[in-house]
């Protein structure tokens, strides 16, 4: 048998409490099950012997577990005699064991502490202590784009929590599998925030503050471009006289790309929301370019992806997808969809659309 190892020491003692109470139930409704362990307990006080020693000698087929052959040898060296089958599956119901399939050490151990016996420090599971840190590429950024936030460990995980919090008072939690993550000890997001505030993100494990930082989204600051020095018109003596008409918008109906270079020339987020705002969908032919968590959003969107995604025609936007689609994207991979305009990001100078 390979050395002993047990369960961390909180866990092995919740497991002999466990032991110990099955022992006294049974005890109490059978007199031949009460005396047994108490002759039991006599000879290991008697034996001077190292629960260790006791267990390794025991374990003759080196497998780690006890066998109801092997238990019913020691209880021949204890009586003089080997006991009868009853005996031996009486012991093993102390611990909810069937004598064919044997004991697991963990479970004698617990047995033989219940019994009385002091189990070696050292033979506990060493707890492992998990550190994580957060890092938030932009601290400081505006409304409209997006923010990437990473989360590392020092040792594999099963999952993490994440709770972000707003000067506003909005708070978002949020549970993340392994299965989920980039990796066991990694993990890369984007926050979607489009209200300005400071916002506070906290790490967890098993609900321990692992780390926490903060970051800020302000509206973006108004550029004032010059007004265009009017030159004299040109007189053209085959035009009309009349008043002269100013461009106007362009309309719902026009192309993804048309839609994307109205937005660009836009200078206030007022302005580009109230155009979106009356933007019907687009049915889209695009390539993905890279792929992202997309946490903080709305309804199903919320744990979806983002894809930044490039159409045949060259436009770059963004493209967030619920996250009940179970579905994954790959680079390169090339997709249709139909789509709605949602909103305009100033910093990246992109569409940012929702998947219908």
């Amino acid at each position: 048998m390979a050395d002993i190892l047990l369960p961390q020491q909180e866990v092995f003692e919740r497991r002999v409490a466990e032991v110990s109470r099955r022992i006294t139930t049974i005890s109490e409704s059978n007199t031949m099950a009460k005396l047994l362990h108490s002759n039991f307990n006599t000879w290991l006080n008697a034996s001077s012997m190292s629960p260790v020693k006791l267990t390794q000698d025991l374990d003759e087929d080196k497998n780690g577990m006890i066998s109801g052959d092997e238990f019913a040898i020691l209880l021949g060296k204890m009586t003089g005699e080997r006991p009868p089958q009853w005996v031996v599956e009486l012991v093993f119901s102390f611990v909810d064991a069937d004598t064919a399939t044997g004991i697991p050490i963990s479970d004698w151990m617990a047995f033989l502490a219940a019994s009385g016996l002091e189990i070696p420090e050292s033979l506990f599971e060493t707890p492992v202590i998990i550190t994580g840190s957060l890092l938030i590429d932009k601290p400081q950024t505006h409304t409209g784009e997006d923010v990437t936030i990473t989360a590392s460990f020092n040792e594999p995980i099963d999952a993490y929590e994440l709770h972000v919090r707003s000067s506003l008072g909005e708070s978002e939690h949020f549970v993340t599998q392994q299965s989920e993550m980039d990796s066991p000890t990694f993990d890369e997001f984007v926050l979607d925030a489009d209200n300005p505030g400071d916002y506070t993100v906290e790490l967890l494990h098993l609900g321990v503050r692992l780390d926490t930082a903060m970051f800020t989204i302000t509206e973006p600051p108004v550029v004032e471009t010059p007004e265009p020095v009017e030159e004299p018109p040109v007189e053209d003596a085959s035009a009309e006289d009349g008043p002269s008409e100013r461009p106007t918008p362009l309309p719902a109906t026009g192309s993804f790309s048309d839609l994307t270079d109205a937005l660009a020339r836009m200078r206030l987020r007022s302005e580009t929301q109230a155009f979106l705002a009356n933007s019907g969908a687009h049915e889209v032919r695009f390539t993905v370019l890279s792929t992202s968590r997309t946490l903080l959003g709305e309804g199903a969107y919320k744990n979806g992806s983002t894809l930044t995604c490039q159409t045949d025609e060259g436009t770059t936007f963004e493209l967030m997808v619920g996250h009940a689609e179970e579905r994954s994207f790959a680079k390169g991979e090339v997709c249709h969809a139909v789509v709605q305009p949602h909103s305009w990001s100033v910093a990246l100078r992109r569409l940012v659309c929702l998947e219908q």
